[in-house]
């Protein structure tokens, strides 16, 4: 076996390694997330969605279920990576992976797509349980797909690069806490632009996730509000930009080597 085939197969090796970390153990993993979304739907759906007139002839819960689905596929897509190096690194068991046969780039990506994988769980979690609310649909499968998968892929280079830079669970934690969560619910999820205030709408269309979320509704039910190729574009290079990051970190062993 060639040493670029012993690679890839440690690549492989690792790429399983860290989908079943998740997958097997679904309770702390992946069921919180869903058992958070089913109370958003209720709450904000249900309950004050019964109070909202429809959206330009769409109804209040369809309209928040592609943020609620956002939401979902960020967070898993950043947690996997960061928290799997993280942790890693923190029992010093990343010197088993270091010492194994396998290039800087099959690393680099076995992690991100594991993170793109428990997005994509995640993703389609919140789709399931929203098919019990309301009506599920596709308006474009073009355009659903290529915004969930580099919103993933986005997020689980960012965690990549996050895990590897945090020194503890409060420093892996800040840009949840304090970036993601407020940017989140000032991206559009549970309103339009055309129900806030100018100057929330002002702070809204300055947030990158509007255009995720924006994107994202879309691709399900067709509601554009802004152009599309204006979170295509700004996606594509965040997500080269933060991926040719972490692939640099990888590779001068950026707190991967003691």
């Amino acid at each position: 076996m060639t040493e670029n085939n012993t690679s890839w197969t440690s690549w492989w090796t690792l790429l399983k390694r860290e989908c079943l970390r998740f997958v097997q153990v679904p309770i702390t993993t992946v069921v919180p997330a869903l058992t958070t979304v089913l109370f958003y739907f209720m709450i904000f759906g249900l309950v004050i969605g019964s109070r909202i007139d429809q959206i330009q002839g769409i109804e209040y819960i369809a309209f928040i279920v592609p943020g609620l689905l956002v939401q979902n596929v960020l967070n898993g897509s950043y947690s996997n990576p960061s928290g799997s190096l993280f942790m890693s690194r923190q029992h010093a068991n990343i010197e088993d992976f270091l010492l194994a046969p396998i290039n800087y780039m099959p690393f680099t990506l076995a992690y991100v797509l594991a993170g793109v994988f428990r997005g994509a769980t995640l993703g389609i979690g919140t789709l399931v349980i929203a098919a019990f609310m309301t009506n599920i649909t596709i308006h474009s499968y073009t355009v659903f797909m290529a915004f969930l998968i580099l919103i993933s892929a986005t997020f689980a280079c960012f965690g990549l690069i996050v895990g590897l830079w945090a020194q503890d669970h409060q420093q892996l934690n800040i840009f949840t806490n304090f970036l993601v969560t407020p940017l989140t619910f000032l991206g559009g999820v549970f309103y339009s632009l055309d129900m806030v205030n100018p100057t929330l709408r002002f702070i809204t269309q300055l947030n990158p996730i509007y255009y995720m979320v924006a994107g994202v509704r879309y691709g399900m039910i067709g509601f554009e509000e802004t152009p599309l190729w204006i979170g295509l574009t700004f996606l594509s290079v965040l997500t080269v930009a933060l991926f040719g990051l972490a692939y640099y970190l990888v590779r001068i062993g950026y707190h991967l080597r003691s």
